[in-house]
């Protein structure tokens, strides 16, 4: 799912990274996403949350809970493990392109 993401950032197909990108290029752009901060689609994804949030809550009732901006993700991530796994172990595997 990463190599789509890259490639819609990139304005690439799939194809033309695998053809193109070393794999140290590839574990590099992973450790950015990971570390760095979200590729455009998951930013843009972000922003739009906040804004929706800030709206909803500026005109919510008094007695209504407010909402949370990930309450207007499109973008979805998998559900976590059952048994968390450490922070590190998690950047390890991700670094390795697992």
């Amino acid at each position: 799912m990463f190599l789509h993401r890259l490639a819609l950032a990139l304005h690439k197909t799939v194809a033309e990274i695998e053809a193109t990108m070393s794999m140290r290029e590839l574990r590099d752009w992973q450790w950015f996403d990971a570390v760095s901060g979200p590729l455009p689609d998951r930013l843009a994804d972000i922003h739009n949350a906040m804004v929706l949030s800030t709206m909803v809550n500026i005109m919510r009732s008094p007695d209504s809970a407010p909402v949370l901006p990930s309450d207007f993700f499109v973008i979805r991530d998998r559900a976590e493990p059952e048994e968390p796994v450490p922070e590190i172990d998690r950047l390890r595997a991700q670094w390795r392109g697992e």
